[in-house]
């Protein structure tokens, strides 16, 4: 990839270092720009002796190093030569580093130990390798046979992601869409304070940078960013608003799908196409509580995926908010000053994390060096990874021999435990009566970690009060709660969350001899083989499928480019071979499933008095992956296509022979 990026920066020989250049650098996080000048000079010296920085805790970016401050203006320093050096004349001393240089830079980088079978990993991250840009890939291209066309559902991050993949693969597709506009749950969720909880330069395509205005960016910009991807690799043209699949149908004699859709309008009309990629996500169905009462509050009541574009008058208000995931946690300080009070309906306690840089903006100047140096923008969000990724895995392993009196699974996540609890009191000040309220009982990671953006804060003031319990019942004028209690409400929200274990519904979906994916499933009991295809359903395939949300971290989009490069991988081999058809064979299937059962036993879901969305009505954990990240990532590198039952097209009868 360097090789590819030299010859990009070639391009720059004769400019100037841009007049920005000095105020970035001294914006810029040190041991990052140390990982850069070991490449930009070859002196690994960088990450040695005095310039090793303290260890990085948390989710801080540890900007200063924990380094003196002549350290670091020596570090500054030379970093603005090199870098400088770089815009004029695009050289990079150290284009290839060994595998034992990376893992000890990202070690050092993060004061943590890396193991060595992470190098491939770090090497993909920095795109040594080429990475996930259609554009660098280093296989050779094998061009699909005449007539093979892709259907994509959904153009959400999932449909987008799959569309470039298969544009750069020369694959016809198109793209049909339920919604009037892409973007998915970013198009949809428009509440007061909604924002992402995974940093912004993780939380976009590894190919495709953006320039960020916050560390955490609001959904309003993770939208824009999600339409200048469809822009900058001409995905629009291809998208079909307003239309929905309502069923698709595999033709055993033509070898192909059948989908039937439905336009807005009502017209109906049915798509045939080779595959089927369905990218409809699991956030995508509103969760409403079953109670009495629900069309008789005479105000406004919205869940907060259904927030009105024009937003609510809340000024002066009493609002009644019902939940305490990530959707209440950034709508309650948003909204806290406009309303007169803020009534806030709590079942369980969440544990939460403090993140350092939330509603930061990043400096202008800082902007353009991420955006315009690529070694700082991938060490960058290379080092922010690894507080996403597995550093996190042994807190979720259960200790047989650890007595954590069902609050603590082992010593680690104890730590975890004690720390967080700190966290909670000192944010709730003199309000510590609030404790019992908002402590949990359930050991840390058992329910999705959530950020921290003034929740507590906000229950501390005067005119918020916290409710334990459910709504029971709705009333013209507010709500009844499982105490008894009235509580009067001039509006209504309710953030509540999701049906994430029903997937793909209310779509239906027919295989093989007429078998239905809802039944083989059992509603919602759904397995796929690596989250991403399923028996008896041939060239389906499902992204952000059963079992691929990662519970200790990492970024939904990292999934999905391992999914699809996965997906690339198996229909590169198909196109080489002149398979026309694939169907992942049973004993794979159950296999695969197997081990995510075995492996979620010992881990913080299944432990005694944990529950919550990532469960389904059997008590299987069907949305959280319980492998390590980078054992995800070996198992998406490359298909194995003798995991598949293959068909043959008729252009390939040799083959099929031969076989």
């Amino acid at each position: 990839m360097y090789a590819r990026r030299d010859e990009a920066m070639t391009q720059r020989s004769g400019e100037n270092a841009p007049d920005w250049l000095a105020d970035a650098i001294a914006q810029a996080n040190i041991p990052t720009l140390a990982c850069v000048l070991v490449h930009l000079t070859g002196d690994r010296g960088w990450v040695e002796g005095r310039f090793v920085p303290t260890r990085t805790r948390g989710l801080d970016d540890n900007d200063d190093g924990g380094l003196p401050d002549a350290i670091q203006a020596e570090i500054r320093t030379a970093a603005l030569t090199a870098i400088a050096d770089w815009f004029r004349d695009g050289r990079v001393a150290l284009v290839d580093p060994s595998d034992d240089l990376l893992v000890e830079m990202m070690s050092v980088s993060l004061g943590e130990t890396i193991p060595p079978d992470y190098a491939a990993m770090i090497r993909h991250e920095l795109q040594l390798d080429g990475g996930e840009a259609p554009e660098a890939r280093s296989e050779p291209a094998v061009a699909p046979p005449p007539g093979f066309t892709a259907l994509i559902i959904g153009a959400g991050i999932s449909g987008l992601c799959a569309a470039i993949q298969f544009a750069a693969a020369g694959i016809p597709y198109r793209i049909v869409e339920r919604r009037p506009a892409l973007g998915g749950v970013w198009f949809e969720n428009r509440y007061p304070g909604a924002a992402c909880d995974v940093p912004s330069h993780l939380y976009s395509f590894s190919y495709a940078p953006f320039q960020w205005s916050r560390y955490f960016a609001g959904s309003r910009e993770i939208h824009a960013y999600l339409e200048d991807v469809a822009d900058r690799y001409d995905v629009r043209r291809h998208i079909r608003f307003g239309v929905e699949v309502t069923e698709a149908r595999w033709d055993e004699v033509a070898q192909q799908w059948q989908a039937d859709v439905v336009d807005a309008d009502g017209a109906r009309e049915t798509l045939t196409a080779s595959i089927i990629l369905s990218g409809v996500g699991a956030f995508n169905k509103p969760r409403l509580p079953n109670v009495q009462g629900m069309d008789r509050f005479e105000g406004p009541s919205v869940h907060t995926a259904r927030y009105p574009d024009a937003g609510l008058d809340l000024a002066g208000k009493r609002v009644l908010l019902v939940g305490n995931g990530a959707s209440a946690m950034q709508v309650a300080p948003a909204i806290a000053d406009q309303v007169e009070s803020l009534t806030i309906v709590n079942r369980t306690p969440q544990w939460v994390a403090p993140f350092p840089k939330f509603q930061q903006t990043i400096p202008e100047a800082l902007q353009r060096l991420l955006q315009t140096m690529p070694l700082y923008r991938l060490w960058y969000r290379l080092r922010l990874s690894w507080a996403f990724n597995d550093k996190q895995y042994d807190a979720l392993r259960q200790d047989p021999t650890w007595d954590g009196q069902g609050r603590s699974i082992n010593a680690i996540n104890d730590a975890h435990r004690r720390g967080l609890t700190a966290y909670i009191e000192s944010e709730l000040g003199e309000r510590r009566d609030l404790l019992p309220q908002v402590l949990p009982s359930y050991p840390p990671f058992g329910k999705r970690m959530l950020l921290d953006n003034g929740w507590f804060r906000t229950l501390a003031r005067p005119h918020v009060e916290l409710v334990t319990g459910a709504v029971t019942e709705v009333l013209a004028d507010g709500v009844v709660t499982s105490d008894g209690a009235t509580h009067r409400a001039d509006a209504i929200i309710w953030a509540t969350g999701f049906d994430v274990v029903n997937l793909l519904a209310p779509m239906r979906v027919f295989g093989i001899g007429g078998r239905e994916l809802h039944r083989d499933w059992d509603g919602d009991d759904a397995r796929a083989y690596l989250g991403t295809v399923v028996p008896g359903y041939p060239n389906f395939f499902c992204l952000y499928g059963p079992n691929t949300q990662y519970g200790h971290g990492g970024s939904l989009i990292s999934v999905l480019e391992r999914q699809m490069h996965y997906v690339m991988s198996l229909l590169r081999q198909m196109f080489a071979n002149g398979v026309a058809v694939v169907d992942v064979r049973r004993e794979v299937h159950d296999a695969y499933n197997a081990k995510v059962d075995e492996t979620h036993a010992g881990l913080v879901w299944t432990y005694p008095g944990v529950d919550g969305y990532v469960r389904n009505s059997k008590g299987r954990i069907v949305v959280n992956n319980p492998f390590r990240i980078i054992d995800m990532w070996r198992m998406t590198d490359t298909a194995d296509l003798s995991d598949y039952d293959v068909t043959y097209g008729a252009d390939a009868p040799a083959m099929a022979a031969a076989r």
